[in-house]
């Protein structure tokens, strides 16, 4: 009995010792440390037929990384918010996913990066955002863009369409440029590229205004008889699908072009419109070159899908660009983890290590130019596409052999 007691002390000095070591690595997951990412997206909100596919893209190549080991010494843990695209929730589901652990968030709109800036900044926790607007961007903080600027977007379209589309001579007029889309940042923010873009070309464009109702409109005709006499037409995410419906029900057919956020609402923008009104639409695309064209991470995409979403693989597909879009820029999110651990070690891991890594990060995938962030500038991506919507093909069709460079203002 005595022994047995002397046994047992033994036992609970020793667990005493092992215990705070225990502690310590409380982070590991075995040999390994676990960085959390954490993700704002909407799951069940009126966004959620584009962001759930690039969500699902996520998840899946956070799972390639783990299991491939990537990132020796690294077990990567995906928590995810669903904050049901009200602005309400930005901040609960920033301090939700803090709560969790995680020291880089993916918040997959521009007005949630917006909100959360400054609060990135106070607690070293890096932001990656889809799509970039000025206050984003200006001053260079704490959130750093996976795609383009909105206005940077719809000018290389203008040019385009001027240089390619549109006929001075036969037309012997300018053609009018006008917007339509929710009153949010991301179109205030087209807005003010747009307009200035077009005075400084006043040989070229005539702006003729915005018409932004309020965010959850669905019924656009005002707008549309607002800008009835546009020859160019950009209609803005979600809404888009509507706004090109009511200009086709009314007989009224400018040229539509919009970013690339268009093209992760496919399948919505055909349902709802038909590939008959959608016919000539053209979107700009950042990330995707497009499923049917050969690419290394576009199979890696779709391989990843098949093995692991059998289910789900052809409808993701077809749904737009979500996943294959996501999935191609998220892993810069990854990759800048990876430099992070082998510059500073997994355990040394942390916001402020991500931070410093993003300001000098640069990768170039096949197919793509380089992409890379600088100490200044918060954008990594600074080329895109032009596909066009094809009713005769029921797809998307590529119209730019080469990436353009992005048309500042």
């Amino acid at each position: 009995m005595k022994c047995k007691c002397k046994m047992a002390v033994v036992f609970l000095a020793i667990l005493a010792l092992i215990v705070p070591l225990s502690v310590g690595c409380g982070k590991g997951d075995g040999d390994r440390v676990t960085i959390v990412i954490g993700e704002i997206t909407d799951l069940t909100g009126p966004a959620s037929p584009a962001c759930l596919p690039v969500h699902y893209g996520l998840v899946d190549l956070v799972r390639y990384f783990n299991e491939e080991d990537l990132i020796p010494g690294v077990r990567l843990k995906l928590v995810t918010y669903d904050f049901a695209y009200s602005p309400a929730r930005d901040l609960p589901g920033y301090d939700w996913c803090k709560a969790k652990g995680a020291e880089v968030i993916f918040a997959i709109m521009f007005s949630t990066s917006e909100t959360l800036k400054p609060f990135a900044e106070r607690d070293k926790i890096v932001i990656f955002t889809a799509a970039a607007t000025d206050p984003i961007l200006e001053p260079p903080g704490w959130v750093f863009s996976l795609g383009c600027q909105f206005s940077q977007m719809a000018n290389t379209l203008l040019k385009w369409v001027s240089e390619n589309r549109w006929d001075y001579e036969a037309e012997g007029r300018m053609p009018k440029v006008g917007l339509i889309g929710w009153n949010q940042p991301a179109t205030q923010d087209m807005e003010r590229g747009m307009s200035r873009y077009c005075q400084a070309y006043p040989d070229k464009f005539q702006w003729i205004g915005a018409s932004k109702p309020p965010v959850g409109t669905q019924m656009f005709a005002s707008d549309v008889e607002r800008l009835k006499d546009a020859d160019i037409v950009v209609p803005f995410g979600y809404s888009a699908g509507f706004i090109i419906k009511t200009y086709n029900e009314k007989g009224y057919s400018p040229i539509f072009i919009a970013d690339s956020t268009a093209a992760a609402y496919k399948r919505f923008y055909v349902n709802l419109a038909g590939w008959e009104a959608l016919d000539g639409f053209l979107t700009a695309d950042a990330q995707l070159q497009w499923w049917n064209e050969p690419n290394e991470q576009i199979d890696l995409a779709r391989e990843l899908l098949r093995k692991w979403r059998r289910g789900q693989a052809d409808d993701l597909i077809d749904s737009g660009s979500g996943y294959g879009g996501g999935f191609i820029c998220q892993r810069i999110i990854l990759e800048t983890i990876r430099e992070t651990v082998e510059r500073v070690g997994a355990e040394n891991f942390s916001g402020r290590a991500m931070y410093d890594t993003a300001m000098n990060f640069e990768v170039q995938f096949d197919g793509h130019p380089k992409w890379y962030y600088t100490e200044t500038d918060r954008l990594c991506i600074h080329h895109m596409l032009i596909h066009e919507w094809s009713a005769t093909q029921q797809t998307l069709v590529r119209m730019t052999p080469d990436w353009l460079p992005l048309v500042k203002e």
